[in-house]
Order: structure tokens, then sequence, then C-alpha cells
């Protein structure tokens, strides 16, 4: 099984983690979040994911799930990527409940994670527009 790492501007990437553990259980293996503080200079923050990395990656890999496409966490990753290593940036919590709720039993694909993580994103207003209300109701 692949590690994760999820990295993040502030707290959001342990919200997501804390989350996460309501739906599938407090026991998440190797799992880590990473989250960049303001006083933190980016190299720190750079060594902070390799080290969340070495911790999940137990032989098979490890992916980083990043807030922000082209911000600190994600630049910071940039270096460490290889053929063990993958990121996906523009994270949403969609994305992570299929990513660790399939990763345990498959190998999973990483643009089908973002195909589904675009998929989630919805405007309610449109969305509910499309609806149909069958007149027998």
């Amino acid at each position: 099984m692949k590690g994760l790492v999820i990295v993040s501007h502030g707290l959001l990437a342990a919200g997501m983690l804390d989350s996460a553990k309501l739906f599938l259980g407090s026991e998440l293996p190797q799992v880590k979040a990473c989250c960049l503080k303001a006083d933190d200079s980016p190299e720190a923050f750079g060594d902070q994911i390799q080290q969340a990395i070495d911790e999940v990656n137990t032989g098979e890999g490890a992916i980083v799930f990043a807030d922000l496409f082209g911000g600190t966490p994600f630049n910071q990753t940039l270096p460490l990527l290889s053929d063990q290593i993958d990121c996906i940036a523009g994270i949403n919590f969609a994305m992570l409940l299929e990513y660790l709720s399939k990763r345990t039993f498959e190998e999973v694909n990483l643009p089908s994670i973002v195909q589904g993580g675009q998929q989630n994103i919805i405007e309610a207003k449109g969305y509910l527009s499309t609806l149909t209300l069958d007149d027998d109701d």
C-alpha cells in the first residue's frame, strides 16, 4: 500500500485528515499531514514533507496530496517526485476519501481520483435546476 502525505497552507491538511477519520475510523495507517505555518521557511517545510514521506513509505511509494497548485506545499513537493513518489495538487475531500478507501484493496489510478474530485465539485442551484420533479408526487 502506498503511503499518503497531505500538505497544505495552515491547518487544512490536519483538518482533512481528522475529518476522514470520521468516515474511515481513527486508525489510518501510513498517512501524515504537513501544515505550513506562517513562520516556516519553504526549505524547512520541504524537509518536513520529506520526513513525512519517509515515514509513510514502507517500500511501495507514497502520494502527496497538495492543497493548491503553485503554492509552497506543492512547490516543495516537486523536487521530491520520483518513480515511487507522486503528487496531486488541488485536493478536495471527495478525492481524499476515495483514495483512502481504495488504496488498501487495489492499485489506485491517480487520474480517476482527480476525475472523481472534479465530479464532486457542484454548484448547488445549478444542480437543483437540472432535477425534474415527477408530476405524480
